[in-house]
């Protein structure tokens, strides 16, 4: 290979520039967006990150918060496991359905 050839080689190449990472930023609202077509439409929905990411769905009705709690594992891929219900806090009457983001 000619040394001038790979000069006018190396000049075509283009730089490529570290941009940061957005991974979780841009996951976050692609997962809220599946939850809120998936859930009743008076859902509560939020994340928490305590060293793990949660999410936690509140619901009114008893039988809402059955059916988000055997579809929840299917959504995403099967990115949402642990899945367990309890009371939901700060709402007087809403069941919580929280479940571990595998993500």
């Amino acid at each position: 290979m000619n040394p001038d050839a790979s000069r006018d080689e190396s000049l075509n190449v283009e730089h490529i520039v570290p941009t940061p990472s957005t991974f979780i930023s841009d996951q976050l609202p692609k997962m809220s967006a599946m939850l809120k077509q998936a859930c009743p439409s008076d859902a509560v929905i939020r994340f928490e990150y305590d060293g793990q990411l949660r999410v936690h769905i509140d619901v009114r009705r008893f039988e809402d918060m059955a059916q988000v709690e055997s579809m929840l594992p299917s959504l995403c891929g099967g990115i949402f496991g642990d899945v367990q219900r309890g009371l939901a806090k700060h709402h007087s009457f809403f069941h919580r359905v929280s479940a571990l983001v595998a993500r």
